[in-house]
């Protein structure tokens, strides 16, 4: 069942501070931080801009940057204000969404001494729809993130947000729904000190060995086909949904975002490709390379250990409706009893390779 929303509790601080008790339980007292990603407490902003002549930029081609405002609550609960540029961003849920993810652009000097110091330009995943449970998936693809962080160090950091949207142009109230903002992919290769692949298509013996196997595996956790790591679409730059960084020394690293399409997120929009052997994206299939039981053992442990912490997230999370919670825990199992089961693990992952 998902959370409708007559469920929410009311703030008596008001709804960006109740929206704010959405995602995190806290209200709007936040740590003052020189990184917007160094907290996992959900940020209470509004951003103004003129969103309709934005909506309509869909296509790539077409998308200009729009000038906007931005207004967030500090450590100390003072309002600040910073000017900043958005357009719309992403391909299918540009496409499909009526509140379309966005990329928000900073000017540097505007947001020194702010939580946004130092940032240049930053993803929005935005709620998308105007139902309720749309709130739900996003939460759902929020926590992904959290997860993967636990596998591995190389997953862009995100924080909740919970954004009151108004459009400049008419002074109409969007209302206000919980969204998403990601790291920079450039600004994420400088904290590890890599640098972004910018080629069409990559060798898969270049990737480091445990990086490559852990992102295989934790697609097949999620319940996520909708990912490249070798190719994008088309003659565009490497790779679907996977961004390719190169080392110092010529190894690579993938980084996997946007799980709108997992089979842990269900979202009604996702459905599988039609040349896979699924029928629904609930259906997990193993889309990584050839490895023997030996390669994937180490792997597997990794996995295993992170067990508690990772069905903690959906336990813990403030806002996410215990039917939902406890759905995403049992998709989360079936995992792990494949993992524990030679026969549904040998086909899981070893018969089917490659066919």
């Amino acid at each position: 069942m998902r959370r409708s929303v007559s469920r929410l509790r009311i703030s008596p601080l008001g709804p960006v501070a109740a929206c704010a008790v959405l995602m995190t339980g806290a209200g709007l007292e936040l740590p003052a931080a020189a990184d917007p990603f160094d907290t996992n407490d959900a940020l209470a902003l509004e951003l103004t801009a003129p969103f309709p002549a934005a909506f309509r930029q869909k296509e790539l081609e077409d998308r200009d940057w729009q000038e906007a405002t931005l207004k967030y609550q500090d450590g100390s609960a003072a309002e600040s204000v910073v000017p900043l540029r958005v357009r719309v961003r992403g391909r299918s849920r540009a496409a499909m969404c009526e509140f379309p993810p966005l990329m928000l652009n900073f000017r540097k000097p505007d947001v020194a001494d702010t939580v946004f110091d130092g940032q240049d330009r930053l993803k929005l995943v935005t709620h998308c729809k105007t139902n309720a449970s749309y709130d739900t998936y996003l939460t759902l693809e929020y926590l992904i993130y959290r997860v993967q962080a636990l596998l591995t160090p190389y997953s862009l950091r995100a924080r909740p947000v919970e954004a009151h949207y108004v459009d400049s142009d008419s002074g109409r109230d969007r209302g206000t729904r919980p969204g998403i903002l990601l790291e920079d992919e450039e600004r994420f290769g400088e904290r590890h000190d890599m640098e972004m692949f910018v080629e069409t298509r990559v060798d898969r013996a270049r990737y480091d060995a445990e990086a490559i196997a852990i992102l295989d595996v934790f697609q097949y956790l999620i319940g996520n086909t909708d990912w490249s790591a070798i190719e994008g679409p088309g003659e565009e730059q490497c790779c679907h949904n996977v961004t390719p960084y190169v080392r110092a020394d010529g190894t690579m690293i993938p980084v996997a975002y946007d799980f709108d399409a997992a089979g842990l997120v269900d979202a009604p929009h996702a459905l599988p490709n039609e040349r896979l052997r699924i029928k629904d994206v609930r259906q997990r299939l193993y889309r990584g390379q050839c490895r023997t039981a030996e390669d994937l053992a180490p792997i597997f442990a990794r996995f295993v250990e992170q067990r508690s912490a990772i069905l903690a997230l959906f336990t813990e999370q403030p806002g996410l409706d215990a039917d939902d919670a406890q759905s995403a825990r049992e998709y989360i199992e079936e995992f792990y009893a494949t993992l524990a089961d030679d026969k549904r693990r040998e086909r899981a992952f070893f018969s089917v390779c490659g066919n």
